[in-house]
């Protein structure tokens, strides 16, 4: 299965201070994905995907994404794990 990639702009908090971050977004029924990282494994790509609210997409019109997240997205942090 084939799945569109969009490009995605949101904001994180990354010490102690507001970022914008870009990263991919896919689309899964009426679900919505960020994609945090993603590593090819031959034929296979696993993807660390975090589910984002999709009420809070807004679609842009331009170069450099096209959508805007608008809420603070909650990322994984690896020395957490």
């Amino acid at each position: 299965m084939r799945v569109k990639m969009y490009k995605l702009r949101g904001l994180i908090l990354k010490n102690g201070k507001n970022t914008m971050i870009d990263l991919e977004l896919e689309f899964e029924g009426k679900r919505a994905f960020a994609i945090w990282d993603s590593i090819s494994l031959g034929d296979y790509e696993l993807k660390a995907r975090v589910e984002i609210d999709p009420r809070r997409l807004k679609k842009m019109h331009g170069d450099c994404c096209d959508f805007l997240y608008r809420g603070e997205l909650v990322l994984p942090q690896p020395q957490n794990n």
